[in-house]
């Protein structure tokens, strides 16, 4: 709240008294607002301190008055002093109008008990406002209510007991108001420029001049405290929420690349964990050779996979897949070819065989049997054989592992895009698995006991 201060004088009736009737004072002129040369007139925009707000009725953000000085007892200690700081001749309240105008006091602060007894007067007169100032003859502004000079050694409490805005105004000021108050007690013939204010007026030679105060109060731009209280808490709270949220972006970036590059090393495989089903590309899938089947079984002795063309020649299929027809005649193969050793795929971390070379005279996906000689089949590196339709379908569409040996078909180097969802089920898995105790009677069963 910013406060502006203004001093006018008005030109009053002297009531006429008759028996218990009578006739209030009434406002004649405006001497200031129509001479301003002939009138005490004072402006003060800047400097003024607010020691207290609350109480303040105002009339379109002005607050008006009457000027004067409260009245203490007779027999207050106060009284003596004041005559050191207050003239004589300044305006109380029986120097002014007999109707209830509102007042504004003008007090200097000169003890702390003398300015209770001041704000304890002026509780019993229709104050509206109440102006201060340390007799100090000090220009600048006066310093904030929590300055010490303010302190009553009442813990405060005065600021909320009075039912009046308090104003401070700089003592070289308040004097200066005070001194033309002291000159504005008596009739017109008695103030200053009261000639010149009977030759232009012709007032009654009982009537008088009174200066009237007028505070001008204007809210300032910036919110109220709380206001500002509440934006700051809620700024403060953003930046927190916003410097959490980043750090765990963070967070999860650096283990979603830290799981890339684990699948990418072949050291996780998402599948095969139940983290995620991941398709093979439609184009490494072409790359895996097509064959025409050829299984001519002689002397009970099977031929395991098929043999690569010697010589052929290449047709397409309904995918326009290339495909290979052999057309060579295979020897016989002894039993001890048919052993299938196993290896560990190093690719999918699974036990698997090197070479399929068990007969494979069926697709394991449509269970159609091979006709020997006539049907298409695409080898797989682990050499499982299947339909081009069937495997291209299940590898593209459900799955990158083998239906039969669950060998790891992706490129070398290939990772699905990583989420954070398969970030924590990774994590999940791998802290289960940490907490399996595998004991030797137990493992030659295959049983596993979780620890607790």
């Amino acid at each position: 709240m910013i406060a502006d201060n203004d001093g006018q004088h008005l030109l009053f009736s002297n009531p006429v008294w008759s028996g218990s009737d009578s006739i209030p004072s009434t406002v004649i002129r405006n001497i200031t607002a129509l001479s301003s040369d002939i009138a005490y007139s004072a402006e003060l925009n800047e400097n003024i301190t607010i020691l207290s707000s609350k109480y303040s009725p105002t009339n379109n953000g002005i607050i008006q008055g009457l000027m004067y000085v409260p009245d203490l007892d007779a027999s207050h200690p106060c009284k003596k002093l004041e005559s050191a700081y207050i003239p004589s001749t300044a305006v109380r309240q029986s120097d002014l109008p007999p109707s209830d105008y509102n007042l504004i006091a003008l007090v200097p602060w000169y003890n702390a008990s003398c300015t209770k007894a001041y704000l304890s007067a002026a509780t019993v007169d229709p104050i509206r406002a109440y102006i201060t100032y340390r007799p100090d003859n000090r220009s600048e502004k006066p310093p904030g209510v929590d300055d010490k000079q303010w302190d009553l050694h009442d813990s405060g409490a005065w600021k909320t007991s009075s039912k009046f805005p308090i104003y401070a105004v700089p003592g070289v000021m308040g004097s200066a108001m005070m001194e033309a108050l002291s000159l504005y007690s008596g009739n017109v013939s008695s103030v200053p420029y009261g000639e010149n204010i009977t030759a232009m007026y012709s007032p009654d030679a009982d009537d008088y001049v009174r200066i009237w105060s007028q505070i001008h109060l204007a809210t300032s731009d910036t919110l109220p405290t709380l206001w500002v209280f509440v934006l700051v808490c809620i700024a403060v709270l953003l930046l927190v929420v916003a410097a959490i949220s980043c750090l765990i972006h963070y967070i999860q970036r650096k283990r979603r690349a830290s799981l890339q590059r684990r699948v990418i090393s072949g050291e996780v495989n998402l599948e095969a964990m139940n983290i995620k089903r991941v398709t093979v590309p439609i184009e490494h899938i072409e790359k895996f050779p097509l064959f025409t089947y050829n299984y001519e079984p002689k002397s009970s002795v099977s031929l395991p996979w098929p043999t690569p063309p010697a010589r052929g020649h290449v047709r397409s299929s309904s995918k326009g897949i290339g495909e290979t027809t052999v057309t060579i005649s295979t020897p016989p193969v002894s039993e001890k070819a048919l052993a299938s050793p196993a290896v560990t795929s190093s690719a999918a971390g699974l036990t698997a065989a090197d070479k399929a070379t068990d007969p494979q005279p069926t697709c394991k996906i449509c269970m159609d049997d091979f006709q020997n000689r006539v049907t298409i089949i695409r080898e797989l590196p682990c050499g499982h054989i299947y339909h081009p339709e069937c495997i291209d379908e299940f590898l593209s569409e459900q799955s990158s592992l083998c239906p039969q040996c669950k060998t790891l078909l992706l490129p070398k180097g290939y990772c699905p895009k990583i989420t954070n969802a398969m970030v924590r089920r990774e994590r999940a898995i791998r802290r289960l698995r940490g907490r399996v105790i595998v004991e030797d009677s137990d493992a030659e069963i295959g049983v596993a006991r979780a620890s607790l």
